[in-house]
């Protein structure tokens, strides 16, 4: 059943924080000169510059949950608790409902900003040759985002309209609030080429194309709002300006869910670009190979890159309803007497209330929503032999209303990498505002890590953590003998120099 949470200006919050969490980059690999295919989610000449010519992802997942709003007490949290098969969690008393809970929530005038983003990575692979790259991508996504939700109506999310230190108070929420969820399948290719390299400059410049099969989505947006809340009863709207939209595998008359049979919702389009410059140790090689695993790598001094990030949307065309408000208000009265039993119910008691109509605001065409659009600047130098220290930088670019919004976030990376082993250790500025530190290792074809090393361990109050794991099969430049054991390398001074 559909509670009264699910109101209009609820909803937007609801698509927050029901999966509430901000965003992991993986900034403990992607940097990394052993990233291959992986690379490319950060910028797409990794492939190029990388010191693989083949290597292939049989498996991946990312997996990440972390929030300013919601959280367990540390001294009542311990990660096993989630190994568990029925796992049960410390419960307290909230003091002005007198309701019993396992988490706590940050009650302050802050706005909450949410991201979720679940990664299954299938298999993938990039394949060097020379002065050109191409790359191959299966992904699994699912992306959840809460963007400036004003306090007051984070609040009644979690507590509903009981909550009585927020009745009474006329509430003018002005500036521009979203948020939005979506799950896709993604196909991609990558390709790079070099643009420019003149002795030791070296110029690359690299393409993702996706292709996008969204299986649901949905999506608020406010303009501004003020609204009051007078007793638990009522919703007094004076004036609110967004829209909201879903497009669901979903019987809005029931809802039963249609799986299998009604996969796809909707389709679309998305795109990252990228451009590398390197400071090589030395100018570039001018001599014939007779294999692209005998070109070797060139080590560089320092690599300067900047990317475009999910450029793109999908546009849901199946199963869909929105509607739209502008300058609207409404009386809204004896909401508890009303049970949502279907999202129907529940969208046409919103039309009700704001036109006195139960179908004039619902809108049956197609919208989209857009991917979590950044721009990203990474800067990577070498210390010494097989140690780098890497920095980054991912700023959101918010396109349209109804969007998914990544955080901005800012990195610094150590790390130690040779063939067979690597350690990084990523300290980032979640919002440029939450520390985090995290850690990942690759023990030669396999790769484990998180940005959230505190989110295992109780070191603070917990409000989320971030986990990825990869198997890959890794193929270095400059080393024939994985594929050609009879006749070697034929460029074995490379190992030797390098």
């Amino acid at each position: 059943m559909l509670r009264l949470r699910l109101s209009l200006y609820l909803l937007p919050v609801i698509l927050a924080f029901s999966g509430s969490v901000r965003a992991q980059e993986m900034n403990g690999f992607v940097h990394s000169n052993y990233s291959g295919i992986t690379g490319s989610l950060i910028n797409p000449t990794s492939i190029l510059n990388s010191k693989l010519y083949l290597d292939i992802n049989l498996i991946g997942l990312h997996l990440n949950v972390d929030n300013n709003y919601i959280f367990l007490a540390k001294d009542e949290y311990r990660f096993s608790r989630f190994l568990e098969t029925d796992p049960v969690f410390p419960e307290h008393i909230e003091e002005v409902s007198g309701d019993s809970r396992n988490f706590y929530d940050l009650y302050n005038t802050d706005h909450k900003n949410a991201f979720s983003q679940v990664r299954v990575m299938g298999p993938s692979a990039m394949f060097a040759l020379g002065s050109q790259a191409f790359g191959v991508s299966t992904a699994y996504r699912v992306l959840a985002s809460g963007h400036q939700i004003p306090y007051d109506l984070a609040k009644f999310a979690v507590e509903g309209l009981d909550y009585y230190p927020q009745q009474r108070i006329n509430y003018i929420n002005q500036n521009d609030f979203r948020a939005a969820a979506m799950a896709f399948a993604e196909i991609s290719g990558t390709y790079s080429a070099i643009i420019y390299r003149r002795n030791r400059e070296h110029w690359t410049a690299g393409i993702t194309l996706k292709g996008l099969f969204g299986t649901g989505g949905a999506y608020g947006y406010a303009d501004n709002i003020d609204y009051v809340i007078p007793n638990s009863d009522t919703i007094i709207v004076n004036n609110v300006n967004g829209s909201l939209g879903m497009s669901l595998p979903v019987d809005y008359n029931n809802n039963d869910v249609l799986l299998p049979d009604n996969l796809f919702q909707g389709s679309g389009f998305g795109v990252d670009l990228g451009i590398t410059y390197q400071k090589k140790m030395q100018g570039h090689s001018t001599k014939l190979y007779s294999a692209p695993c005998e070109i070797p790598y060139q080590p560089y001094l320092f690599r300067l890159g900047i990317s475009l990030l999910d450029l793109g949307r999908v546009t849901f065309r199946k199963n869909t309803q929105w509607m739209e408000m502008k300058d609207a208000s409404a009386n809204w009265y004896d909401v508890r007497d009303h049970d949502y039993v279907s999202l129907n119910d529940l969208f046409r008691t919103i039309s009700y209330e704001f036109s006195g109509d139960s179908t004039r605001l619902i809108d049956e065409s197609s919208f989209s929503v857009s991917l979590p659009t950044a721009v990203s600047l990474q800067a990577d130098f070498k210390v010494i032999k097989d140690f780098y220290v890497n920095s980054s930088l991912v700023h959101p670019v918010v396109l349209q209303d109804a969007a998914v919004v990544r955080p901005s976030q800012l990195s610094v990376t150590p790390r130690y990498e040779n063939r067979f082993f690597e350690l990084a250790v990523p300290f980032t500025l979640y919002n440029y505002r939450y520390p985090r530190l995290g850690l990942s290792a690759r023990f030669y074809r396999f790769i484990i890590g998180t940005d959230k090393l505190g989110g295992f361990f109780g070191m603070n109050d917990f409000k989320g953590l971030d986990l990825y794991i990869m198997v890959k099969l890794q193929f270095e430049r400059g080393n024939c003998r994985n594929f050609n054991k009879k006749y070697g390398c034929g460029n074995l001074e490379y190992l030797q120099q390098y």
